[in-house]
C-alpha cells in the first residue's frame, strides 16, 4: 500500500460512530524510519534548526519550496532514531507530532475534515489504552479538541510557511547546494548530496534596504539565520553514519 501525506497509509474521517471507543498512544517513532527529512512549518525553523540541518527543497510539480528537517544523509535512512525507533532530539517537529491525525482539504482548500490513519499500530479500539478520542456521551475528548486546535493552527502556519518560501523566491535567495561526504575506511558509502537549496549569504547581502526591512518586521531574518546556522548540524549526520558503517563492520 502507497504511502499517503508521506507516512499515512489509510486516512479515514473521525466520527463519534465509528470511532467511539477508540484511544491513542504514540510510543515511537517508527512510522518515520523510512524518512530522511520531514516537512516543517516556517515558525518551527528557529527551534528545529538546533539540532537538525534544515534546508528547501523544490516541488517540481508546483515550483514551490518547502522547509525540510534532515535526519539522513540518503534515501530511506533516518539516523535520529535510536534501537527503539525513539527520536534522540529534543525537539519534534510538528509534521510528526500530529501523527495519526491529520487534516483533509476539499479541492479548494476552503474545507477541513478531521482525519486519522487507522492502520496505526498504537490504536486500541476498546478505549483501554491511551488517550480517549470520545467520551461516554460521544462528544469529543479533552485531548481530541486540543488536537483539533494544534491542527488548525498547524495549517494556519503551513500558509504563512508558503508566504515566507514565496518571498525567499521572488527575492532570488534560494539556490541549490551539494556536497559530497567521505568516509574513512568506508569508500563504498562516500555520498554526493544534491537537490537541496539553501540560502545565498552573498545573494543575501545585495537585497535592497527595503527588502532587507521587511524580512526583519516579519521575523524573516531571523528564520534565515536559525536555517543558515543549522547547517552545522550535517556534522552530526555525518558522525551518526560514521558510528552506523563501523557498528556494522565490527558485527
Amino acid at each position: 500500500m502507497s504511502k499517503q501525506l508521506l507516512i499515512y497509509d489509510n486516512v479515514v474521517p473521525v466520527s463519534s460512530e465509528a470511532h467511539r471507543d477508540w484511544s491513542v498512544s504514540v510510543e515511537d517513532h517508527a512510522f518515520v524510519s523510512h524518512m530522511n527529512s520531514v516537512p516543517l512549518v516556517a515558525t518551527e525553523i528557529p527551534h528545529a534548526g538546533g539540532e537538525y540541518p534544515v534546508i528547501f527543497a523544490r516541488n517540481k510539480n508546483e515550483g514551490e519550496y518547502t522547509p525540510l528537517a534532515v535526519m539522513g544523509l540518503k534515501e530511506g535512512q533516518n539516523l535520529m532514531l535510536n534501537d527503539k525507533n525513539r527520536l534522540t532530539t529534543r525537539y519534534i517537529p510538528a509534521f510528526i507530532r500530529r501523527y495519526p491525525f491529520v487534516f483533509a482539504s476539499d479541492s479548494k482548500q476552503e474545507n477541513f475534515t478531521l482525519c486519522i490513519d487507522d492502520t496505526y499500530k498504537g490504536w486500541d479500539k476498546t478505549g483501554a489504552k491511551g488517550d480517549r478520542l470520545f467520551d461516554e456521551q460521544g462528544e469529543q475528548s479533552e485531548m481530541m479538541k486540543k488536537l483539533v486546535d494544534f491542527l488548525k493552527d498547524y495549517q494556519y502556519r503551513v500558509e504563512l510557511t508558503r508566504t515566507f518560501c514565496d518571498k525567499l523566491h521572488q527575492l532570488d535567495l534560494l539556490e541549490p547546494m551539494e556536497a559530497n561526504v567521505q568516509f574513512k575506511g568506508h569508500e563504498n558509502a562516500n555520498l554526493n548530496l544534491a537537490g537541496f537549496y539553501a540560502v545565498s549569504r552573498e545573494k543575501l547581502k545585495k537585497i535592497s534596504d527595503e527588502a532587507a526591512l521587511d524580512l526583519f518586521k516579519r521575523d524573516g531574518m531571523e528564520l534565515i539565520y536559525a536555517h543558515l546556522q543549522s547547517m552545522t548540524n550535517f556534522n552530526r549526520l555525518v558522525d551518526a553514519m560514521a558510528k552506523r558503517l563501523a557498528d556494522e563492520q565490527a558485527a
